[in-house]
């Protein structure tokens, strides 16, 4: 996935918020908490699990003091929640709200290939996340006609 399609993914989880960030053997794995999107996949499910694959990076770098963050469970404290993102250099630069808007910061993102999963581990294709995603903000904007 190049680095506009990886912008792109991380834009379609506009006001998820990320967790669960561990560690795996081949890279990063997290939990994207976007409930509206999960759902529409199977009902009961809240998140969609992103992999990052090595060589990888995640951490957050706070607006106000410019304190980096990069240890997984340092991270796992925060309320992360996903409100712009926009390519910076080599990596996706996603402007986070953290701990309901206390205060904000970046979460810097960057792996050489990204992988999408359902709760039950079905991989996911970009083109089918935004079909999800189109189809609820087209159901979204009928209900508020």
């Amino acid at each position: 996935m190049n680095l506009e399609n990886q912008e792109l993914l991380f834009s379609i989880f506009h006001d998820g918020g990320v967790g669960d960030i561990k560690s795996t053997a081949d890279g990063i794995e997290c939990t994207i908490d976007i409930i509206f999107l999960a759902e529409r996949i199977k009902p009961h499910f809240r998140g969609i699990i992103i992999k990052l694959i090595y060589p990888a990076e995640l951490y957050l770098e706070d607006v106000d003091t410019s304190e980096i963050i990069r240890e997984f469970d340092e991270l796992n404290e925060f309320d992360i929640e996903i409100l712009k993102t926009h390519i910076s250099e080599d990596k996706v630069k996603i402007f986070c709200s953290i701990n309901g808007g206390q205060c904000f910061g970046y979460l810097y993102v960057k792996a050489s290939e990204i992988y999408v999963y359902d709760s039950e581990w079905n991989l996911i294709s970009l083109e089918g996340l935004k079909t999800i995603c189109n189809h609820y903000w087209d159901d979204f904007s009928k209900r508020t006609l």
